[in-house]
């Protein structure tokens, strides 16, 4: 009992005794080992010696019950009761563990307080030589009572020379490390306060000297040091409050609060001015900053006293510059004198640093385009340096003027936003800067919306910019004719960077748009503009306006009317509109009340925006339609009639139907996709045939409104059914129609339909559902049923075929045949192509097997009864027919042969709409021709050195398709290549070669040519070229797939050749001998001149045949030797 109550709000029940046989489940064993683990752990731990005792009888009383259970003898058995009832064991536990576990998780619940806590450090001391002696009272609080606490006390840097204690407990030193430095220990719940007086050295830096000394963790911690010097400076970390105070000629108290964890002061003297030359040094950092109608500086400046002190300091400022603003710590007044001296005073004597922040301005160089920054020059400094910073100006180029830099050198910026920086190393320095502006290159795409009403026109204008070079402070438009049209501007109320439209009326046709600040990248502008329209009348002239923009996109213009408006604009002659408009309507979001409305779209070329407009007002206009679906179950017809309403111009409350007596009270409405239905008020007589009846939209409605009634009606006749429709009294049907479904799988499977009013047509849509279609939208249903011959509720039509065919080398193949069916026939009839050995392996409906039975008296009619398909399966959009056959017969003799592969070919004239044939050739087998009457699904593509055909159609053969047979392992295909065609195929004829075929013919062909080429020169012209490839190129205008198969093969038929040709070439060369023929004496002696050759006085003149002096005379050439011989 004691078990169960100290465990049992733990874990219901811990003991229980256990049958033999039982067995837990290995995951209450492994969840149990794993609590067995943690009381483990938690009982591993020492116990108090108090509780012994108490730990003693625990045990006594546990092996008792150890004794009692039906374990093995001298073993404890404790249990633990799992979620599902059952007992687990635990084992190597017993109560004292479960009980210490216990305890240790609901003390580990409760968040213990530290055991000591540092209350207050107070510091008093003064300074002595080079240390520092202080009185240090500590206080610190202890939690524990009984028990010895060590607290770490820090004050490394000291000495103990007097230690005292005062408390109501004890206290005892603990020794000394570096990281917690002097230790103390205590013992006793409360206060203890420890007195020490300690001795610190200083640290020295003439003229400074700093105390250091790293202090205990505390809230509340104070110094009170007297330094032995009358005015000093002081330096002290951020955060700490700090005073001082002089106690005579010689001495000075310091007091500081909120030490934190280091004591940390630094002091040096003040000298007095009068004895000791005061000598400054500056560091100053200017900023050059822009706005739009001025430049300013602001200058941070850091002060100190190299010797002596100031308690003044005297600035020369930039005369071109207004002085703003002065500020320092310790600043007491300014005063500003002739040549813009500064004279700032101080509270007290110091020797700094002390940094002043100075804020001036002047005029906005628009008109001169430059100003100069100088100034800034302390007197009594001795060194004086500075950076000089110059802010980027967007649309403004700032550069300095050469030359005319005193004691400026510009440096490298540090910063993205700075334009350049500067460096002076001493003063007095001057730093003249021009500033440009930068034209501004910029790209503007504007966006028009105008919304049009009866009586006025509404412009809202977008533009989307885009500056590329400079910035923009102002958008310039064109709008020639707005005060002739009485177009009134105005600001947008949302965020904008539009300031002001301002109108020059030096131009009044020009608007010039303000910005809040100097824009470069994206962004936009916006404005809004509205004019009187006057409605029904003559047409008015309507422009818009024009921005001015170095690269200007198409305008975008949007014209929404109001519901009852309807605008025609026409562009005026000098506007160009597109045709086909590209609003883009992705980067300009319209209003939600907007989009609602009847819009027209344009895009305006770049240009005069005029148009031509004429608005009128339309009165409410409504069009109605009536789809009806009807469902037949037995002896019980429901309808579903939508009735699709289309309002124009003006908004609908209401709509007014007419109802047939019979379905009063019987038929429920719903506006559109609705759940709760509509309450119908009947304004008709009890006894009128057709009843009156008002449904109310909740709202008024514009656009599409559908209302939906549903009525089941009660089936009296097996052949014939009469159904009343429901009529809109607002305006009459433009069109109605109705679909049957049949809910009894087998009456759709045995009935046929046909409606007895000629009015109603029968029409297959294009998802081959069937559907009835009203000439005369009034007419009502009237429907006559008889059995069906062919099993199919309506016609239809196969939606797809699929064909696999795999061929052999012989010609012979196997493939299958799948095709989509809309519908579930109970009769199917096909024919397979005669004389062509094809053999039906098997046929599946969906997934089952179908027997194929052969028509008496022929051997390829195959009739097919299907299974009736279930209710859910004849609701599936598709049902799959699948035959699996394959060719015998040998076709081909040779490889040039044709291959010819045969399909099932429906009776009844079953259309099928379209087919997909894909053949596999064997392995080095190649396509070479494409079968007449079909589009390849595939095309060239380049893969490594060589081009290939890769599958590219929409379609493709569907590997897995649900409710179909396994897939056939048999097909030894490699090349595959899919056809596609519109309508039934019965055959599929083409080509194939083997690739050592294709590459003979290819090869042998251009390398024949190529021999052909090398051997008559006759025919090395690019004439005979340019006939070789416009006779190629008209034979791939009938022949292009052998061609580009071809092709490759012939590229490496002609490298071939060349090669060949080079080889040739060289051999050639080589057989060549060169012979080397030696010169006569003769040789050297040069031919005689033509004068010496010819004297006119050796010339007979007589002889008709001598050469004369001047009559033309054409050399045979000599050669030396022959020279040589006639002389």
């Amino acid at each position: 009992m004691l078990l169960f109550f100290c465990v049992g709000r733990t874990s219901e029940n811990v003991y229980a005794q256990q049958q033999p046989g039982d067995r837990t489940s290995e995951k209450q064993d492994e969840r149990k080992a794993d609590f067995g683990a943690r009381l483990l752990n938690a009982s591993s731990q020492p116990k108090p010696e108090a509780k012994s005792s108490k730990t003693d009888s625990s045990s006594e009383t546990s092996n008792s019950v150890s004794e009692d259970s039906p374990n093995t003898p001298g073993q404890q058995g404790v249990y633990f009761k799992g979620a599902d009832g059952q007992y687990i064991p635990l084992p190597n536990l017993n109560l004292d563990q479960i009980l210490e576990y216990l305890k240790q998780k609901q003390a580990a619940q409760v968040e213990q307080s530290p055991e000591y806590a540092v209350s207050s450090v107070s510091l008093t001391g003064t300074i002595k030589d080079d240390r520092a002696i202080l009185d240090a009272r500590i206080v610190v609080l202890i939690n524990e009572d009984q028990k010895w606490i060590r607290v770490p006390l820090k004050l490394n840097e000291s000495i103990f020379l007097k230690t005292g204690y005062a408390g109501a407990g004890e206290s005892s030193p603990g020794g000394f490390n570096r990281t917690d430095g002097y230790l103390w220990w205590f013992r006793g719940k409360g206060t203890h306060e420890l007195n020490l007086t300690l001795s610190i050295s200083l640290k020295q830096q003439l003229p400074s000297r700093r105390l250091q000394l790293v202090l205990p963790q505390t809230a509340v911690s104070n110094l009170q040091l007297t330094v032995p010097l009358s005015q000093i400076s002081l330096e002290v970390p951020s955060g700490v409050a700090v005073s001082k105070k002089a106690v005579s000629e010689e001495q000075s108290q310091v007091e500081m609060f909120g030490l934190g964890e280091q004591l940390d002061l630094s002091w040096q003297p003040i000298p007095d001015e009068k004895k000791v030359e005061t000598v400054l040094q500056a560091e100053t950092l200017i900023t050059a900053d822009f706005t739009s109608d001025s430049v300013l500086l602001n200058a941070n400046q850091s002060i100190k006293a190299l010797t002596g002190s100031f308690q003044s300091v005297q600035v020369k400022l930039p005369e071109s510059f207004r002085l703003l603003d002065v500020k320092c710590e310790g600043y007491k007044s300014h005063q500003v004198t002739k040549g813009n001296l500064v004279d700032v005073s101080l509270i007290e004597p110091t020797v700094g640093p002390i940094e002043l922040q100075w804020t001036l301005e002047t005029d906005f160089p628009e008109q001169s385009g430059h100003f100069l920054i100088d100034g800034f020059e302390v007197s009594r400094a001795k060194r004086q340096t500075g950076l000089i910073d110059v802010q980027t100006l967007d649309g403004y180029r700032i550069f300095r003027t050469e030359g005319q830099n005193r004691s400026v050198y510009q440096i490298k910026a540090n910063q993205k936003d700075l334009d350049s920086s500067y460096r002076f190393l001493k003063q007095p320095f001057q730093l003249p800067l021009n500033i440009e502006r930068v034209k501004p290159y910029f790209s503007a795409k504007p966006f028009y919306l105008v919304q049009m009403f009866g009586n006025r026109a509404e412009l809202e204008a977008r533009v989307k910019i885009n500056v590329f070079q400079g910035a923009l402070d102002q958008v310039s438009f064109n709008w020639p004719h707005r005060k002739e049209e009485g177009w009134e501007l105005e600001l947008m109320q949302e965020p904008s960077l539009t300031e002001a439209i301002k109108v020059d009326q030096s131009q009044p046709d020009r608007i010039n748009i303000n910005l809040l600040k100097r824009s470069k990248g994206a962004f936009e502008i916006s404005f809004r503009a509205r004019r009187p329209v006057i409605a029904d009348q003559e047409p008015f002239k309507f422009s818009l306006p024009e921005i001015k923009a170095p690269s200007l996109s198409a305008t975008s213009l949007v014209l929404a009317n109001d519901t009852n408006v309807v605008t025609d604009l026409t562009s005026a002659p000098k506007t160009q509109v597109l045709s086909t408009p590209l609003v883009q309507l992705d980067q300009f979001a319209l209003p939600a009340e907007i989009q609602i409305l009847r819009k027209n779209m344009f895009q305006i070329q770049p240009g005069v925006n005029e148009f031509s407009a004429v608005v009128s007002i339309h009165s409410q206009e409504i069009t109605a339609a009536s789809t009806a679906l009807i469902e037949i179950d037995g002896s019980e017809t429901r309808v579903e009639q939508e009735i699709q309403y289309q309002i124009e111009y003006e908004p609908l409350s209401e709509v007014r139907l007419l109802v047939p007596l019979s379905l009063k009270n019987r038929v429920n409405f719903y506006l559109d996709d609705e759940q709760n239905p509509l309450v119908p008020t009947w304004t008709s007589d009890e006894t009128d045939p057709i009843q009156n009846a008002r449904l109310s939209l909740r709202s008024k409605k514009l656009g599409s409104v559908k209302i939906t009634a549903v009525y089941l009606l009660t089936q009296t006749s097996q052949s014939e059914l009469d159904i009343p429709l429901i009529r809109s009294d607002d305006v009459a049907f433009s069109e109605s129609q109705f679909e049957l479904l049949m809910m009894n799988d087998e009456d759709a499977q045995s009935f046929e339909v046909e409606s007895t009013d000629a009015a109603w047509q029968q029409q297959l849509a294009m998802n081959n559902n069937a559907f009835w279609r009203a000439v005369d939208p009034e007419a009502d249903i009237s429907l006559k049923f008889k059995k069906s011959e062919s099993g199919s509720l309506l016609a239809y039509s196969i939606r797809q075929a699929w064909i696999d065919c795999s061929i052999d080398l012989a010609g012979s193949y196997q493939a299958r045949a799948q095709y989509q069916f809309p519908v579930s026939p109970r009769t199917l009839s096909f024919r397979m192509p005669e004389n062509s050995g094809i053999k039906i392996d098997e046929i599946w409906w969906n997934d089952q097997p179908v027997t194929a039975n052969l028509t008496q008296g022929s051997a390829q009619d195959y009739q097919l009864s299907l299974p009736i398909a279930k209710r859910k399966e004849a609701q599936t959009p598709a049902n799959i027919l699948t035959i699996d056959y394959s060719s015998t017969r040998h076709q081909r003799d040779s490889q040039f042969g044709p291959l010819t592969v045969g399909a099932a070919e429906f009776s009844d004239n079953l259309w099928i709409e379209k087919t997909m044939w894909k053949i596999r050739l064997p392995n080095h087998e190649h396509l070479f021709t494409i079968p007449r009457g079909y589009t390849p699904q595939f095309r060239w593509e380049h893969q490594g050195v060589f081009w290939s055909r890769l599958f590219s159609g929409q379609d493709e053969i569907p590997i897995d398709m649900n409710k179909t047979p396994p897939q056939r392992t048999d097909f030894m295909g490699v090349n595959d290549y899919q056809f596609y065609r519109i309508g039934p195929a019965a055959s599929l004829q083409f080509h194939a070669l083997s690739r050592s075929m294709i590459v003979f013919i290819g090869a042998g062909t251009a390398l024949l040519l190529g021999f052909i080429l090398m051997s008559i020169s006759a025919l090395r012209s690019a004439l005979v070229l340019l006939v070789m490839m416009t006779a190629v190129s008209t034979v791939a205008l009938w022949y292009a797939a052998p061609v580009e198969v071809l092709l490759q093969p012939a590229v490496f038929g002609l490298l071939l050749a060349v090669v060949a040709a080079l080889i040739n070439g060289t051999s050639r060369k080589r057989r060549e001998s060169k012979l080397l023929t030696l010169s006569a004496p003769s040789d050297f002696i040069p031919p005689p001149s033509y004068s010496e050759r010819i004297r006119p006085s050796e010339v007979d003149p007589e002889d008709i045949t001598a050469v004369r002096p001047g009559s033309e005379v054409v050399d045979k050439p000599v050669s030396s030797s022959e020279a040589g011989a006639s002389r």
